[in-house]
């Protein structure tokens, strides 16, 4: 089962209304809230609130969101697997770099909603996810469902927004060594991904010789 299938693509499709409806209000100069945005996406205002802590956060995301592409289109034609993952991960990496000042806003007002909510964990886009699912898809036979996800999320977790900032702030890194850090750790994560395929494939042909 994919990552974005069932509850998660609802999730992903109920977010992707909120924003254009926000686009569409800020676009026409109309009085912006998350219960006008609500009911211009025909969304309840109870769940608009679950994916947006204010109206503040939801016209951060919506800026941020405006041009995002598709993961296709972000993948493009490339086939070998690690191009395609650092093309993913090249886009992270610089649409944070672009707009730092805007997510890092964007987070700070997700983490505080997180904070102060009875049930921490702010319902986030998760952009990441179906952008390397889409990457990983000629690995997606090699590797057992629990494994493919394992990978998806490893490599989520070693880029965005989180992992810059952890550079810069914790790490106090300039802005070519984090670069070169954030292509190191994906390296490291596909090698492993990669070299554990190896192995199993060897075993398997030597079982296969004997």
């Amino acid at each position: 089962m994919k990552l974005t299938e069932g509850r998660v693509q609802q999730k992903a499709r109920t977010r992707r209304d909120l924003l254009a409806a926000a686009r569409q209000l800020m676009d026409g100069g109309e009085p912006f809230s998350i219960n006008a945005v609500a009911d211009a996406a025909g969304i309840s205002r109870a769940s608009a609130y679950r994916y947006f802590p204010d109206a503040d956060a939801l016209v951060i995301e919506a800026a941020l969101d405006r041009n995002v592409p598709s993961p296709e289109e972000l993948v493009g034609d490339a086939r070998d697997v690690r191009e395609r993952v650092h093309r993913v991960r090249h886009y992270l990496f610089q649409a944070v770099q672009d707009a730092e000042t805007f997510y890092r806003r964007y987070l700070a007002r997700v983490l505080e909603s997180s904070a102060q909510a009875r049930k921490p964990g702010q319902i986030r886009g998760g952009r990441r996810l179906p952008m390397y699912e889409h990457a990983l898809a000629p690995m997606r036979g090699e590797l057992s469902p629990a494994a493919f996800r394992d990978l998806v999320l490893a490599l989520s977790a070693a880029s965005g927004v989180e992992s810059y900032i952890a550079l810069k702030d914790a790490c106090g890194a300039d802005d070519v060594t984090a670069q070169r850090i954030s292509i190191s750790l994906i390296d490291a994560v596909l090698d492993k991904a990669l070299g554990a395929m190896e192995a199993a494939d060897q075993v398997q042909r030597h079982s296969g010789t004997r």
